[in-house]
């Protein structure tokens, strides 16, 4: 065994034996001669194969990196990490869509994207559940890179559209009239819509860095078409008709909707060039954050070729295709809109003072991701209580933001509400509520309040992103 190897194994026996751990836990248990720059590494890789989650982080207490936050981690409730935490069940068979997602993880990783379970999991189910998925992150962190690499492992078409800061109607997108031909130019969505019409592929429409303008402005007939569908003759879903920009009577126009094989993926970055995402915009989608960076590690220079071709993967296409447009369509987890609608009252309580009440758009979606990841057996790497931790960060999370005091004791009212914490919102801390989050049922989400939190602390005003 090579020294990375004797690694895993330490960081696979933490899992099984510790509710949680960090990688300072791993250095007095290393052999003679093995380096201690090969932990961090070793904990991405056990992080990306689903055997670990990072579920906090603390201080350092190592001499030479005393002081400097390090990352909390916990073997997920997932039939996945249990297996790869236990002796003797190196030969788990996972259910459904469970074991093709980690094909899947494989696949790209072997075609030079590195990539978690977790990750690739969470895309393709926000993907089939909600009419928009927006990747967001730093700069270089591959967003466009995964819709590229998810579009060739499905045999999909990839229709890539480049947004520009000066695009300010449907005009730069949908097409427009020209007075030199007396016809109608379409525009690069229309021509991507068009193609989906005409076959059965999966079309994967990614706007790139689509805040460098106002979504609202080149994408509100899109957003309002999404509004409605309809069942055609074959069982499939067509939304409404997407309004064209006006042209002269008796101009002819091309029909274009949005289908069920249609998904549209946003890119964006938040920094000076760029706009902040509207209401209307969010409402519609799941913000995915890929946060991950994994400096440490490079794929494999040879592809270990799992011989997946790209259109066997057929139990996520199956997940992909399976897009419910209402409730009617889900056969609905007994006691599930109850336990939900709990859990959105309670947090609706302090979600109105930060600027975005949890409605039935954002109820809803929720209950397509846990019914979709059930239905199609996902909870063997995805968890319940993990869905609906996704679902809040991505379709609740996104829209809240604030500057006054109210908004910032409705803040540190959520982050006690979450962690079960029942002294004064005044006393939480971040690094109270730093502590707590290995226990939190919904880490990912208190996380991610805990730095909006420390933002509004530090300058007066929080958002998101």
């Amino acid at each position: 065994m090579t020294s990375t190897d004797d690694i895993y194994e330490i960081v696979r026996q933490l899992a099984a034996d510790r509710e949680t751990f960090t990688p300072d836990d791993v250095r007095p248990l290393l052999g003679e001669g093995v380096s201690p720059r090969a932990i961090a590494p070793v904990f991405n890789k056990a992080r990306r194969d689903g055997l670990i989650e990072e579920v906090g982080r603390v201080k350092s207490q190592v001499p030479e990196s005393k002081g400097r936050l390090i990352a909390v981690y916990s073997r997920p409730g997932s039939r996945l990490a249990f297996a790869a935490s236990s002796d003797g069940e190196t030969g788990l068979v996972l259910s459904g869509v469970s074991q093709e997602v980690k094909l899947l993880r494989d696949y790209l990783e072997d075609h030079g994207y590195l990539c978690g379970i977790e990750e690739i999991a969470s895309i393709l189910l926000m993907m089939a559940a909600r009419q928009w998925l927006i990747l967001s992150g730093p700069s270089g962190t591959g967003k466009s890179s995964v819709v590229r690499h998810l579009c060739n492992a499905l045999g999909g078409v990839l229709h890539d559209i480049q947004v520009k800061p000066n695009w300010l109607s449907s005009e730069d997108t949908l097409g427009y009239f020209s007075e030199t031909s007396q016809t109608f130019i379409p525009g690069i969505l229309t021509s991507a819509l068009i193609a989906a019409q005409s076959d059965t592929n999966l079309h994967f429409i990614r706007f790139d860095e689509m805040n460098l303008a106002s979504p609202e402005y080149y994408l509100a007939e899109v957003l309002s078409a999404g509004e409605g569908w309809q069942r055609n003759a074959n069982g499939h879903y067509r939304s409404d008709v997407v309004q064209l920009p006006p042209v002269p009577e008796g101009i002819d126009l091309p029909r274009i909707d949005l289908s069920d094989q249609v998904f549209l993926i946003g890119t964006v970055n938040i920094d000076e060039t760029t706009r902040p995402l509207s209401p209307k915009v969010l409402d519609r989608a799941a913000v995915y954050d890929l946060h991950h960076v994994d400096l440490s590690s490079v794929p494999s220079a040879t592809a270990t070729a799992t011989g997946q071709a790209p259109s066997t993967f057929a139990a996520v296409r199956d997940l992909l295709s399976d897009r419910p447009r209402a409730l009617r369509d889900l056969t609905l987890p007994d006691g599930l809109v109850a336990e939900l609608g709990d859990l959105l009252d309670a947090i609706n309580v302090y979600s109105r003072a930060l600027g975005g009440p949890i409605a039935y758009r954002q109820r809803d979606a929720l209950l397509n991701m846990v019914t979709l990841a059930e239905r199609h057996q996902l909870s063997d790497v995805l968890t319940r209580p993990a869905v609906v931790d996704i679902g809040l960060r991505s379709c609740v999370v996104p829209k809240w933001q604030g500057s006054t005091q109210s908004a910032i004791a409705a803040l540190r009212g959520l982050v006690g509400l979450l962690l079960d914490i029942d002294s004064d919102a005044d006393e939480i801390t971040p690094e109270i509520a730093r502590s707590r989050i290995p226990d939190s049922r919904f880490p990912r989400t208190v996380e991610k309040l805990v730095s909006m939190l420390e933002q509004a602390l530090a300058l007066g005003y929080f958002d998101s992103w």
